[in-house]
């Protein structure tokens, strides 16, 4: 073990845990755990130390990062770690330990986590990690992070190592529901994207002329851009493309895609939503005034200023 550098744990060397453990390794000693002794090699090739057992991690570090592929794996090596520390009847065997879920789970699942360690003297935050694990690797990913102003004190020196931004969002949980709308907002847009790109093609439109124009501000950006930074924050919806005219092109968006034979799930599901709008009267404010369906359903504003209630 060196005994210049700290020493932190990361159990699971998969592609995203061998990324995390690469910036970590710059500054920590890091000592690793996984089940596949060929990842434990690759991981000692770019100066892991590798662990026997998870047991061994609990013994020689504090901190220990979790990048595990399911949540019944983080439990078992949540099982696993208390093996580890000695036992002290009066403290618990993980007495003092954080344990920082990285992996993509529910925060049911990190409930259940901290549950699982809490009768062992451990704490559990959850890191969230947005981005791809190349940024990863280079120490510029975002952590979305839910904790305990103490534990989130505790581990922020070591997720600064791996991260280009930090967001600490509350209590144990916030980062994973954080990364969970984050992800959904992506998932759905990779499916609206396919069946437009196929809507085009069918329709005879190249298909490098539908990338550039959704690749432009006034594409696919603009209703982050404009409607939601702009016109919904500022609660502006004074002039603009009115909701009725919307409609009317989602109509006929519908139309052609019947037209052509294809499917559409995300454009079909979006349309109710502009007929929901007529009944609330927003035909003649921009179409972002649609966002007050959602203020009044769920009591929420989406103000610059607001809050949920």
């Amino acid at each position: 073990m060196s005994e210049e550098k700290p020493t932190v744990g990361v159990i699971g060397l998969g592609n995203a845990g061998m990324a995390l453990a690469r910036p970590l390794a710059r500054h920590y000693d890091v000592l690793g755990y996984d089940r596949d002794a060929a990842r434990l090699a690759l991981a000692r090739d770019m100066g892991v130390r590798g662990a026997a057992d998870a047991a061994q991690v609990a013994r020689e570090c504090h901190l220990i990062l979790l990048s595990l592929p399911t949540p019944a794996a983080s439990l078992a090596a949540a099982d696993a770690l208390a093996q580890g520390a000695t036992p002290d009847a009066a403290r618990g065997c993980l007495h003092d330990r954080l344990v920082i879920e990285t992996s993509t789970v529910s925060p049911q699942d990190v409930a259940a986590l901290q549950a699982r360690v809490a009768p062992h003297g451990a704490r559990v935050i959850d890191a969230a990690i947005i981005g791809g694990v190349h940024k990863l690797a280079e120490g510029r990913t975002t952590f979305l992070v839910g904790a305990a102003p103490a534990d989130y004190a505790r581990a922020q020196p070591v997720l600064q190592a791996a991260a280009e931004e930090i967001f600490h969002l509350g209590a144990t949980g916030s980062g994973m529901r954080a990364k969970l709308v984050n992800n959904a907002v992506a998932h759905t847009t990779m499916v609206m994207l396919l069946e437009a790109a196929a809507l085009a093609l069918k329709a005879g439109v190249p298909l490098d002329v539908f990338y550039t124009l959704m690749q432009r501000e006034s594409g696919l950006m603009r209703p982050l851009t404009h409607r939601f930074g702009e016109r919904i924050r500022q609660q502006d919806f004074e002039g603009g493309m009115p909701t009725a005219n919307a409609r009317k092109d989602s109509a006929l968006a519908l139309d052609l895609a019947r037209e052509l034979g294809v499917p559409l799930f995300t454009m079909q599901a979006s349309h109710s939503v502009y007929e929901i709008a007529r009944g609330a009267g927003l035909d003649r404010l921009d179409y972002a005034s649609i966002s007050k369906l959602w203020e009044q359903w769920m009591d929420i504003g989406f103000g610059k200023d607001a809050h949920a209630h």
